[in-house]
């Protein structure tokens, strides 16, 4: 199994606070996010981690990265969409390698659900990604006051990343697939009726989109024995 790695660092994290480093640039410890979420990968065997970085990012020339692996940049889009997209461009790979795209506010990722993707991959005809049960009691509001139902967990699941998908099946998944409704790329394929495998992973694979977050992935990478 020949797999890449997509690391979507393009955001400029709006809902993060009003400081001027985003998110994936702020440190935990003696690393940037970033630092720590490309750290994860040194888990598995892959060719080249590609970091899609937004056009105007001034902290990449200054960031610290240590890795086992390649490191490639390439621009990002507006959307996390066309920032993938751009990525498995600028790989160099065939149609058939595997690729992983992962989010860089996710460094709490685990090592050993990135070899349980792979794993539960490997004879897997296109893909899938790691997912979490939905243990929160869901509601719905129709005005975003009140509540008009609850809903039905069973059957509920967060997405996680990284999501894994071979090359050429995720550039023709994501170009075809609407812009509006493409909030990952498992959700391209499910505009293709198409159903990517879930692999359960652990709840500490946090996205860290405010700054209290950051606490929390602090105490969880020390857990892991990573900070």
């Amino acid at each position: 199994m020949k797999v890449h790695v997509v690391v979507v660092a393009a955001g400029v994290g709006s809902r993060f606070g009003h400081d001027a480093t985003p998110k994936q640039y702020q440190m935990i410890g003696n690393k940037s996010v970033l630092a720590h979420s490309i750290a994860a990968f040194d888990a598995i065997d892959c060719h080249q981690i590609m970091i899609a970085l937004h056009p105007e990012d001034v902290h990449w020339a200054d960031t610290y990265i240590e890795s086992r692996h390649p490191i490639n940049t390439c621009q990002g889009g507006d959307s996390r969409r066309e920032s993938v997209l751009n990525a498995l461009h600028a790989l160099d790979a065939d149609i058939d390698d595997w690729v992983m795209v992962h989010d860089a506010a996710r460094c709490c990722v685990r090592q050993a659900d990135l070899l349980a993707l792979q794993d539960h991959l490997a004879h897997h005809p296109f893909g899938g990604l790691l997912v979490k049960p939905i243990t929160d009691t869901i509601k719905q509001s129709s005005d975003h006051n009140g509540c008009d139902a609850t809903i039905d967990r069973d059957h509920l699941y967060a997405a996680l990343t990284p999501q894994m998908f071979k090359l050429g099946l995720l550039t023709e998944a994501l170009s075809d697939a609407d812009p509006n409704k493409t909030t990952d790329e498992a959700s391209a394929f499910e505009q293709k009726g198409m159903r990517p495998h879930m692999v359960k992973g652990h709840g500490d694979n946090i996205k860290i989109t405010h700054r209290d977050d950051l606490s929390l992935a602090a105490f969880y990478l020390k857990q892991q024995g990573r900070h």
